[in-house]
């Protein structure tokens, strides 16, 4: 550190690269004062809407209409690549991904859902539209969750709008998760192609764990922006976005570590400890963004901003 006059005639201290270091703390400081705020605005927020109760709600209707959008993904996914083998690849993918891996029963949730989606390939339209009808009760739930949140107490649009909206959110955002799906089970998707270089490329890059990461922010991003009642800007819902797939990840890896090394529980609940895993991840990671949300309306409030 070296020192420099300061027009008072003191001395103000500069850092090796000839910057004020004292303005260089000045501007950590601010930075790490204005995140603490937005944590503490959305925790005190996320109490007092009751957040819990929110989460729960979501976590509900997520464990509601997981059969009618894994029918829906079935369905739609089968049609389109026309493989045999596309129902059990995707079924070993959602298991995949849930953080049970230690837990006896792991094998019944395969089952449950084998058993669920078998003959789901010949599904009418009139039975595709109205699954797609129960599988927008969880954007519902989200809405619900979002408009709660909100920094204004604004309210959102009535029903029948509110689910018309749900709806048309569900036909958005369910493409862009089955590309996904398709994807990252690389084999059904190269047979379709006939082994093609390019997709098997493209399954290797986006099907991994950084590109799932990726499209739940972008995801979490588009739906707390058109879930809120209110006026949103792009920056606060990437940071509440961003806030809300780390803690699920935080969540999905930590539940994974608990369920290595203590069994998750097979001792005492046996082929039920992987349903109940199921059900405490679902509900933690809802928690986790339900608090995104209540991040997002914080960055809008600016409570590091004094009042008056």
């Amino acid at each position: 550190m070296c020192s420099t006059e300061s027009r008072s005639g003191g001395k103000r201290r500069r850092s090796a690269w000839g910057t004020d270091a004292n303005a260089t703390l000045d501007r950590v400081a601010a930075f790490f004062t204005r995140v603490w705020a937005v944590i503490w605005q959305a925790g005190v927020s996320f109490d007092r809407e009751a957040g819990t109760r929110q989460a729960a709600q979501l976590s509900f209707y997520l464990l509601l209409t997981l059969p009618a959008l894994l029918l829906l993904a079935v369905w739609i996914l089968s049609n389109i690549f026309n493989e045999p083998g596309i129902r059990e690849d995707l079924i070993s993918e959602i298991v995949a991904n849930l953080p049970l891996t230690e837990v006896e029963g792991r094998q019944e949730v395969t089952d449950f859902l084998d058993g669920l989606t078998s003959g789901a390939g010949s599904l009418g339209i009139i039975t595709a539209a109205i699954l797609l009808y129960s599988s927008s009760s969880t954007v519902g739930a989200m809405r619900h969750a979002v408009v709660t949140a909100n920094e204004n107490g604004t309210d959102g649009p009535p029903f029948p709008k509110n689910k018309g909206l749900d709806i048309v959110i569900t036909l958005v955002t369910l493409p862009i998760t089955l590309l996904l799906v398709a994807l990252s089970i690389s084999r059904p998707l190269a047979n379709a192609v006939d082994d093609s270089r390019l997709l098997s490329d493209l399954a290797s890059v986006f099907g991994g764990p950084l590109a799932i990461g990726l499209l739940g922010l972008a995801l979490l991003s588009w739906m707390f922006w058109v879930l809120n009642p209110g006026r949103s800007d792009w920056l606060s819902v990437l940071i509440g976005a961003t806030a809300a797939t780390l803690l699920v990840t935080l969540v999905a890896f930590g539940l994974s570590a608990w369920f290595e090394l203590s069994g998750g529980g097979s001792a005492v609940y046996g082929f039920l400890a992987a349903f109940i895993g199921v059900l405490l991840f679902l509900n933690l990671a809802s928690m986790a963004i339900v608090y995104g949300a209540h991040v997002a309306a914080a960055i809008r409030s600016k409570p590091w901003v004094p009042a008056g």
